[in-house]
């Protein structure tokens, strides 16, 4: 029973991990901490954005291993740095083996992100960053409507395979239709602003910055799979907005 809860809890630290944004590096280093910290020996992972398999030696010498899919991709920071929390204190002794374990299981049914707050974020973001580009106030209010257009659209999408880059496709085009549409209808704006805005909050920034830090660190696998990623959900938001202004000229 104790080998499950071990066995468990780590998985349970690292499916949240990946799944939430984590690095490479960070999954299979919390994993293996956990893993050590009550006796697991040999202890192997390796993580990629597609799943994660796990090998390790319990304390009787009886070899286990498990691969794990992982279908659900999206960036939470906070649940990262939280599922750090938890492990760095059953590291130190600080939390039990059960306290850990029922602490990562509460934030693995936490409620995700409240609707009008996840609103909110996406209209300043895009509205304040159509002004960084040059926008009038007019440019700024049509830049958070497309921001809160879009998240409600993400609303019909999950966020893993295709799926996200269609969103994005989607996302891309709609923005680009607001903001053309806009300037047709009070005959002054500039579209530029306003669509650069728009498709700021969009752009898989982190995803590239990950992609990066795995090349770097040597995982090539991951580093290659979260580039191809990150580029097609920056080509698909691209294709939205060209085929729109083009289909508007």
């Amino acid at each position: 029973m104790k080998t499950k809860l071990i066995a468990h809890t780590a998985k349970l630290a690292g499916r949240l991990l990946l799944e939430n944004g984590a690095e490479t590096y960070r999954v299979e280093d919390t994993v293996g901490y956990i893993c050590s910290q009550y006796g697991f020996k040999e202890v192997e992972v390796i993580a990629l954005p597609t799943g994660t398999i796990y090998s390790f030696v319990d304390e009787e010498g009886v070899p286990h291993s498990e691969l794990i899919r992982t279908k659900t991709r999206t960036t939470n920071l906070g649940c990262v740095a939280r599922v750090n929390d938890i492990s760095r204190g059953m590291s130190s002794g600080k939390l039990t083996l059960e306290e850990g374990c029922a602490q990562l299981e509460a934030l693995s049914r936490a409620s995700a992100q409240p609707l009008w707050l996840s609103l909110l974020g996406n209209v300043l973001s895009a509205a304040f960053f159509a002004l960084l580009f040059g926008a009038n106030w007019l440019d700024f209010i049509v830049a958070g409507v497309c921001g809160a257009m879009t998240r409600l659209l993400g609303l019909l999408f999950s966020e893993d395979n295709i799926s996200s880059t269609l969103y994005a496709l989607l996302s891309g085009a709609l923005s680009s239709a607001i903001a053309m549409g806009s300037v047709a209808l009070f005959g002054a704006g500039n579209p530029t602003a306003i669509i650069t805005g728009a498709i700021m909050p969009l752009l898989p920034g982190l995803a590239i910055t990950n992609a990066i830090r795995d090349t770097v660190n040597g995982d090539l696998v991951s580093g290659v799979a979260r580039t191809a990623e990150a580029l097609l959900k920056a080509v698909a938001i691209a294709a939205g907005v060209g085929v729109v202004i083009a289909l508007w000229r």
